[in-house]
């Protein structure tokens, strides 16, 4: 009984061991498998870009991002509340001075959509590369920063080529400069585009001219790092659909604005934003209606921006152009919000808990009206077929807006992209017509701009320059003129002279064709006459503009040095005016003409005014009736007329209750008009609606500019960071993007004076070799003589600039021969100084001979390797000259030598070190190097003793 118990006993210990060691082993099955579900949440994040969407809000569930052994929560709270989250952390980058652009160090994040904002934290220091190094001075560094591309920089402030495409019509560059000091340096940018940013560091660039040509040794060897971070603040939005109502209120004490986004497919051309204030707010101030797209807004980068009243019950209509197949952002916020969220933090919150809350409530409906594929136009008011356009049938007043103007529509011609082996290589055709073949020119008419779009990709497509370059072709054709009369050789000079005047005729009828251009990414321009280009809210001065009165305008070139990745558009319109006309768009013209189109949309109004109105009895109604149905009526009415017949339309006793929704359409079509550029032939001062021309035109990308660096430079291709980019590099003191500014270039006459100098220089060897031979120093004269033919040669082949130029064998050759002799002249210098035993003369030749060769072609421009053999010979010389004199009980050598040449002579060495370590720039290098030549070819005079010298007492 007692045995069984304490069995049973055991037993139930068993079972607890077995259950514990269950649990353990579970316990580390979760710890080991939770890491992977962290990374596979987390890449899911990443590749998609965006997270899910549920329920109209964005939903994210609690998922953890490494950085760097770093783990990082992301969770919904944190992008509602507008937390911080870190994303990328690159490692450490070496900064070089810079010099060209293949010295920077390009540094590249992923921003992803929705993000308010993004913070860049930038650290760089100094770092020592020799144990010997203690104390690096900080450097000055600059960074920019730029969204889609590369920077296109030009730290040098060199003027870019009048070719290219302005900096302000493409994305914003962010700068920063700072120290090397390890401090840490933040740059915060609101609303950033989402997708790929670059960054391009060095240490910042100075004038090269006034630097110091520093020998490799004398100067601390430190090496200047960058670290780089970046976070991203993401915020809550709410998705609206197309023709979906959406209802929401707005709150007086909110921090932050309430976030929408929607999405435009393709062949949208107008979206029509429509807010309802179902519940007003009579203390609460404006609200503003801000949009853009595939970023959020700010103040600076919107589409579209409008204040709305908020203080009663009222639909307000906006109208705005996106950009197709993208994501577009809308925040709405009071006007004292911006301020009131700069300033908001937990304290304040809690201290005005009990202030007085407002709200609002409204609902809102987004529509899109689609291009008109057909390009039906009404030719009377310039207008567009509205069989596309939303139904507006249930809105009060929106029957009184007139249709919005032709501005976006064009005649697409699509591209077909051939791409090559070569990187940054490919250019874009028209499509090949039925029968394959190419179309090489296109027809431009005035009546509708001509579009083209094209594809950018990402990295591999942005490292070259883009180039657009269009021509006007010639073809001026004419009926043939018959002779109905037998041929003689009157009638046949009649029929020239018709020839000549009907050339003549048309000639003078196409003398003023001028085509505008604009290239943009992400939205197609509207070309303006006469200089302009229009992108929604803004204006541009046009890209380039070509016409057909001379040669050299009849054609033009656009580069784009590293494109921004997404869709370019390029928009050209023909203007056809006479020659002797002065053509104007003022905003007078404007106004009235918009006054006259409202006014014709609604002329059936007039036939229902009342017969108390003031008008009846003034106007005559039924001839004003016909006269807006008949456009040239309508152009000959005067600005007194026009305005007239408005206001009797906004007269509540001419029209009753529906004055109010005739104001409220007036000014929405009012501001419509006046906000975006018309394309109608009174304001473009288009005079012939049916001229046409032929244009031909090239896209395509190349390394550089257009594959070459013109005649003064060099085209490379470059890696930083993985990533690959061409460049120029520069050649006879030329600078530039495309080295073709010259005025730091020398004349050829101080070229040649400086080449000149640095070969001439090396004769002051011939009396060196001379006295060698005389005084019997066969081995050095040889030295020395060959020391003289290197340097000639070598500095004949490095100078020069290639116009003076000549180069013997390959310039590596030359200088190691050069930098090797030098060295060698002076080890056999010093031997001869120290005047050992023949057998031993011969083993230090040839050992210094070899071991100079080792350190000349490990690092020629090392200061041991100069170092090395001088103090080397020294110690012999001291050690010689010691030995003899303790020998012989005398003074070794002679006291001539002593007081004269030796003293001398390392004054000239000592000058000539100077020289070439401390005061060598690269403006005075021609002649502070060839007095380095002089004075060392004088030491040589000196320091190379006579052999009687070593027998005289002292």
């Amino acid at each position: 009984m007692t045995s069984l118990s304490s069995r049973g006993v055991s037993l139930s210990s068993l079972n607890r061991e077995c259950i514990f060691a269950t649990k353990l082993i579970l316990f580390i099955l979760l710890t080991l498998t939770s890491p992977y579900r962290c990374d596979s949440s987390d890449s899911n994040l990443s590749s998609s870009g965006s997270v899910n969407v549920t329920n109209n809000f964005i939903s994210n569930s609690k998922s953890s991002k490494s950085i760097d052994g770093v783990q990082a929560t992301i969770t919904n709270d944190d992008i509602q509340n507008g937390q911080q989250i870190p994303l990328v952390r690159l490692p450490s980058n070496t900064l070089l001075k810079y010099t060209a652009y293949k010295d920077v160090s390009i540094q590249h994040f992923l921003i992803p959509m929705d993000s308010r904002s993004a913070m860049f934290s930038f650290k760089s220091y100094e770092e020592s590369k020799s144990a010997l190094t203690r104390v690096c001075q900080p450097q000055d560094v600059t960074l920019h920063l730029k969204a889609g591309s590369y920077p296109v920089i030009s730290p040098e402030n060199i003027t870019f080529p009048k070719h290219f495409l302005s900096a302000e019509q493409r994305y914003e560059i962010y700068t920063l400069q700072f120290k090397s000091d390890g401090q840490t340096r933040r740059m915060t940018i609101d609303g950033p585009q989402p997708g790929n940013w670059f960054a391009v560091a060095f240490i910042s660039w100075t004038d090269p001219n006034n630097e110091r040509i520093e020998q490799q040794g004398l100067s601390p060897s430190c090496e200047t790092l960058l670290l780089s971070e970046m976070t991203v603040t993401r915020t809550s939005l709410r998705i609206l659909n197309s023709d979906v109502e959406f209802n929401d209120s707005l709150y007086t004490n909110a921090t932050a604005p309430n976030s929408y986004k929607f999405f435009v497919p393709r062949n949208v051309d107008i979206c029509t934003f429509k807010l309802t204030i179902t519940r007003p707010c009579i203390e609460c101030k404006d609200i503003n209606f801000i949009v853009q797209s595939r970023s959020l807004p700010t103040a600076k980068n919107y589409l579209h921006s409008t204040i709305i009243n908020v203080s009663q019950i009222n639909d307000d209509v906006i109208e705005f152009y996106p950009h197709e197949n993208a994501w577009h952002y809308v925040d709405l916020k009071f006007l004292d919000q911006q301020n009131a969220s700069k300033n908001a933090s937990s304290a304040i919150v809690g201290n005005n808990s009990n202030a007085v809350q407002h709200r609002i409530e409204f609902n809102m409906t987004i529509g899109f009206q689609l291009k008109n594929t057909n390009g039906n136009i009404d030719d009377d008011n310039g207008v567009e077929n509205n069989n596309n356009r939303i139904d507006t049938s249930n809105d009060d007043f929106m029957q009184y807006i007139p249709p919005m103007p032709k501005n976006r529509l064009f005649d697409e011609y699509p591209l077909m992209r051939q791409t090559y082996r070569e990187f940054f290589m490919y250019d874009y055709d028209l499509v090949p017509d039925v029968n394959g073949t190419v179309p090489i020119s296109i027809n431009l008419t005035s009546r509708m701009p001509a579009l083209m779009k094209f594809e950018i990709g990402d990295v591999y497509d942005i490292g070259g320059t883009l180039t657009f370059a269009i021509a006007m072709k010639s073809d001026v054709t004419s009926t043939p003129i018959r002779d109905e009369s037998s041929p003689s050789s009157t009638s046949s000079i009649y029929i020239e002279q018709a020839i000549a005047e009907k050339l003549t005729a048309e000639e003078a009828k196409i003398n003023n064709q001028t085509v505008i251009i604009c290239i943009r990414l992400n939205e197609p321009g509207i070309p303006t006459f006469p200089d302009k280009c229009t992108y929604g809210r803004q204006t541009f001065p046009a890209n380039t503009i070509i016409n057909n009165t001379n040669d050299d305008t009849s054609m033009s070139v656009i580069h784009i040095p590293f494109p921004e990745s997404g869709t370019w558009y390029v928009t050209m319109g023909l203007f056809c005016t006479d020659k002797d006309t002065a053509v104007e768009a003022t905003a007078r013209t404007t106004i009235i003409d918009s006054v006259k189109t409202f006014i014709r949309h609604n002329s059936q109004m007039l036939k229902s005014f009342h017969p108390q109105c003031s008008c009846v009895r003034e106007l005559n109604l039924g001839h004003y009736s016909e006269c807006l149905e008949t456009q040239s009526c309508l152009t000959q009415m005067n600005e007194t007329e026009t305005l007239k017949i408005k206001e009797c339309l906004m007269d509540a006793k001419c029209t009753s209750g529906e004055h109010i929704k005739l104001s409220r359409a007036f000014d929405i079509h009012h501001k419509r008009a006046t906000e975006q550029s018309v394309n109608g032939k009174s304001i473009l001062g288009c005079t012939d609606a049916n001229c046409n021309t032929s244009i031909a035109f090239t896209l395509a990308s190349n390394p550089c500019v257009t594959g070459r660096c013109g005649r003064n430079g060099r085209c490379y291709h470059y890696m930083s960071g993985g990533f690959v980019f061409s460049t120029c590099l520069c050649l006879k003191f030329y600078r530039g993007w495309d080295c073709t500014e010259d005025s730091q270039v020398p004349s050829s006459i101080s070229i040649l004076a400086a080449s000149l100098l640095l070969t001439l220089s090396n004769l002051l060897f011939i009396p060196s070799v001379y006295f060698a031979i005389r005084r019997s120093y066969y081995t050095e004269a040889i030295i020395y003589f060959f020391a003289m033919f290197f340097s000639t040669f070598y500095h004949a082949c490095d100078s020069g600039d290639e116009e003076f130029t000549f180069c013997l064998v390959k310039i590596s050759v030359l200088q190691f021969c050069d930098f090797y002799c030098g060295l060698l002249a002076i080890w056999v210098t010093l031997i001869a100084m120290a005047n050992v035993r023949p057998s031993f003369v011969s083993i230090l030749h040839m050992l210094g001979a070899i071991l100079l060769a080792f350190g000349t072609e490990l690092n020629k421009q090392s200061l041991w390797v100069f170092l090395a053999p001088a103090l080397s010979g020294i110690c012999i010389v001291s050690f010689s000259w010691t030995m003899k004199c303790r020998k012989h009980k005398k003074v070794y050598p002679s006291k001539k030598y002593f007081a004269i040449y030796l003293p001398l002579g390392s004054i000239l060495v000592m000058i000539g070190l100077i020289c070439y370590a401390f005061l060598q720039t690269k403006q005075n290098y021609h002649i502070v190097h060839s007095i380095w030549h002089m004075v060392m070819a004088m030491s040589i005079l000196c320091l190379l003793p006579k052999r009687k010298m070593f027998e005289e007492k002292c």
